[in-house]
């Protein structure tokens, strides 16, 4: 999407995510998430567990993590959310994150904002935490602390009640 093709609501969302800090972020996308209902988050669910390949066992009640998965993704990668997304649900999505309490007061300076994203990280990190990934040579004796994470999974996170 180009920025002069670019809603007024979607350039406050954008505004926010370019300047705003990740814990407030994240409160946004919360209230944001809660006030949605459990019906649209489970459509933006399901349509970000497609875009990043990942936050499957997430389920749509889990307003926090799916927040921070939101928050994260688009910190990590800039435009993938707002390039990925359905249209019609990054509307609703930018639109209840702009007017959340915590989205109005991060709206400060959206006016002298130049609008620029930034470049996205350089991806650097090994394919396997803690170890040589597949860049590493058979028989060097390095071995992944968390290798076994690789067969067996993790453990999910604790729901909260």
């Amino acid at each position: 999407m180009r920025p002069a093709a670019e809603t007024a609501v979607l350039r406050e969302y954008r505004h926010l995510l370019r300047t705003g800090p990740v814990d407030w972020q994240e409160t946004a996308h919360r209230h944001a998430l809660t006030a949605l209902g459990s019906a649209a988050r489970g459509l933006l669910l399901a349509e970000v567990q497609r875009l990043l390949l990942t936050g499957t066992r997430l389920h749509p009640d889990d307003v926090h993590e799916v927040a921070r998965l939101l928050v994260l993704a688009e910190r990590r990668r800039p435009r993938v959310l707002l390039d990925g997304l359905r249209p019609d649900l990054l509307r609703v999505l930018a639109r209840a994150v702009v007017s959340s309490p915590t989205g109005r007061t991060l709206a400060v300076g959206g006016d002298v904002w130049d609008g620029t994203d930034p470049d996205p990280e350089p991806d650097d990190e090994p394919l396997v935490r803690g170890g040589v990934g597949w860049g590493g040579e058979w028989g060097t004796g390095v071995v992944s602390t968390d290798l076994g994470a690789a067969f067996f999974g993790t453990t999910p996170p604790r729901r909260r009640p």
